[in-house]
């Protein structure tokens, strides 16, 4: 075999090693439908000041999310979230002044949103059982970017896949200080909030495209 040919082969077997394998399952993108999802954060007032106020919940209402995965198959799936931080609201307060207080707070004090404007979260890799129910429950490995701080998180979910939707919840917990938050307090210092913090969460995600073939 001449060198020229022997290249030739050599280029050949590198080219169709990259190809993917024919009748390799597509993965595709699904994003949020933020109309029909919800995140919320879940608060607990600590010490004696929880005698005088009351657990809080703020909601997330502008962000947007995008999951790839071959459907039906949550071990292929990544997530890339954005949160923009100056959307977080106090809600379900029985005293406007007080939610007014609050939502000052947050994005004043608390996330510093004009220096630290959105929230990310990036997955890095995904464990997955299935369930007798069809469903999945997943745990989700990756960074999240809160208030200028990158820490490693996983988030537990339960996943479900219905036609070209799926919907996934699940919770977790965040300590404030992990990411130099210094837990508020607000009416005249009489309320405290806890450290630990509870990110609830609903989705549904709806099927976009293709984009291409499934990860190695």
């Amino acid at each position: 075999m001449t060198a020229g040919r022997a290249l030739l082969v050599t280029f050949s077997l590198l080219a169709a090693d990259q190809q993917p394998s024919v009748g390799a399952p597509a993965r595709v993108s699904y994003q949020i439908d933020v109309p029909r999802s919800r995140f919320v954060v879940n608060t607990e007032t600590t010490g004696m000041s929880s005698m005088f106020g009351h657990d809080h919940q703020l909601e997330v209402g502008d962000y947007t999310g995008e999951v790839n995965m071959v459907p039906g198959e949550p071990v292929t799936a990544s997530l890339e979230l954005l949160v923009r931080a100056d959307s977080l609201r106090a809600v379900e307060e029985r005293d406007d002044d007080i939610a007014a207080e609050i939502d000052a707070a947050l994005r004043d004090h608390l996330l510093e949103t004009r220096k630290y404007p959105t929230i990310t979260f990036t997955s890095r890799a995904v464990k997955a059982v299935s369930s007798a129910d069809r469903t999945f429950d997943v745990n989700l490995t990756g960074t999240l970017d809160l208030h200028g701080v990158r820490r490693d998180v996983s988030v537990p979910m339960t996943l479900a896949f219905q036609g070209d939707s799926l919907r996934a919840r699940g919770t977790l917990q965040l300590r404030q200080r992990d990411f130099k938050i210094a837990p508020f307090s607000f009416a005249g210092g009489t309320v405290t909030v806890a450290d630990r913090v509870t990110l609830s969460f609903a989705i549904v995600a709806r099927r976009t495209s293709t984009v291409g073939p499934p990860k190695q």
